[in-house]
């Protein structure tokens, strides 16, 4: 079955979503789906992409199909339902040219959810609808926006054939919310790269301990980098640091209060990522406790997850008590949780860390086992694949 995928960031674009998006679409022919987006083919980012393109035929959605008047600013209502309109009749066109069998709507952008529902129902394909955030909860949209999403959301979700979430909690909150079930994909990654020790040997040669944290970092994690670099110094031990891999600039970190024990390194391609994080004393996976969007941080399902269990190194979680993240490695023993806002408790934490090998040895032991269970690509794949192909009567 062919099918269209539409999503408001799309590789070679970096982000996590566009990560999943190529992890998953990655071996399937261009002959079997296409993409759509209103973001600008090409764009990565960064001057030398951080994923390659899929080579699925895309479609960017023309300008004219877009909220025009303060998106993020105060959208008026009738700007909104006019785009959906729009947006809708595009999608239309686009399938039916296509030949497309069923649509894949993904969140991020409060049109393509709705738009591509009524394009379905004009066709008569099915609508899948795949949740990384709460719809109606996403911290991206202003006010008369979310009032949108939180209006069509029952109708949306109840009228998709499937839905497909990254983690459990997000599962949870559907049923209890709209009585819909969803099927969990964890956001996935390639345990192949992570099954020798690919180290980076510079990193490991340096004498110090080094807690490494990779990706980027904004208001979904400052406080949590705050209160570690408050734990680690309370430590008085100079040798240990945190290690940052990411594409954020060192002027924005400062501004936010990251700075002291920090090394800041820049951002680094896909196929390096595995041996720098191998390379840690300790991997370092936060959420903030005070952010404008507690619901999202809650079902976040961040997808240094995976990548962190398959790197064989102790990871130290900082993140409130409810988040998905914090209940995952509490849940399978997996990590060390501190899920109070206190730099106390994380710096009693790194201590532990750093003196008991053989809890570090458990940790990384049970780790291993749920990076396998939970987060390997090709099953990830898989199940993806068994969904857009299954026969709906």
């Amino acid at each position: 079955m062919k099918f269209a995928l539409i999503s408001h960031v799309l590789p070679p674009s970096w982000s996590g979503q566009s990560m999943v998006i190529y992890q998953l679409l990655r071996d399937f022919s261009p002959e079997s789906y296409c993409l759509i987006s209103w973001q600008a083919e090409g764009i990565g980012g960064d001057p030398t992409p951080y994923l390659r393109a899929l080579p699925g035929r895309r479609y960017q959605i023309p300008p004219e199909f877009q909220i025009q008047r303060g998106y993020r600013f105060g959208a008026r209502n009738v700007d909104i339902a006019l785009a959906i309109l729009q947006r809708a009749r595009y999608l239309t066109r686009v399938l039916r040219r296509e030949g497309c069998d069923l649509v894949v709507a993904c969140t991020g952008d409060v049109l393509d959810l709705p738009a591509s529902y009524l394009a379905s129902r004009r066709l008569g394909i099915p609508l899948y609808a795949y949740i990384f955030d709460h719809y109606s909860k996403r911290e991206c949209v202003d006010p008369t926006a979310r009032a949108w999403a939180k209006r069509l959301e029952p109708r949306l979700l109840k009228g998709a054939a499937e839905i497909i979430v990254p983690c459990e909690t997000l599962r949870d909150d559907l049923l209890e919310d709209y009585g819909v079930e969803a099927t969990v994909i964890h956001n996935s990654c390639d345990i192949s790269a992570y099954e020798t020790d690919s180290a980076d040997a510079a990193l490991r040669g340096d004498d110090g301990i080094k807690i490494v944290y990779t990706g980027d970092i904004y208001d979904a994690h400052y406080d949590a980098f705050r209160n570690l670099l408050k734990a680690v110094e309370s430590l008085d031990r100079p040798d240990v640091k945190l290690h940052l891999y990411t594409a954020r600039p060192a002027e924005v970190l400062d501004h936010y209060g990251i700075r002291g024990l920090v090394v800041r390194h820049p951002h680094r391609q896909p196929s390096e990522v595995p041996g720098i994080q191998q390379a840690a004393d300790i991997l370092f996976l936060p959420l903030a406790f005070d952010s404008p969007y507690p619901d999202v941080i809650r079902t976040s399902a961040t997808t240094k997850l995976g990548e962190y269990l398959a790197a064989r190194r102790p990871v130290l979680v900082h993140a409130p008590r409810d988040s998905f993240v914090s209940w995952y490695f509490r849940e399978h023993r997996c990590g060390m949780v501190v899920d109070r806002n206190d730099p106390a408790a994380l710096a009693e934490a790194v201590a532990r860390l750093l003196d008991d090998e053989g809890l570090g040895r458990g940790l990384v032991a049970r780790g291993w086992e749920r990076a396998r269970a939970d987060f390997d690509i090709e099953a990830a794949r898989a199940k993806f694949t068994e969904l857009v192909g299954r026969e709906r009567g």
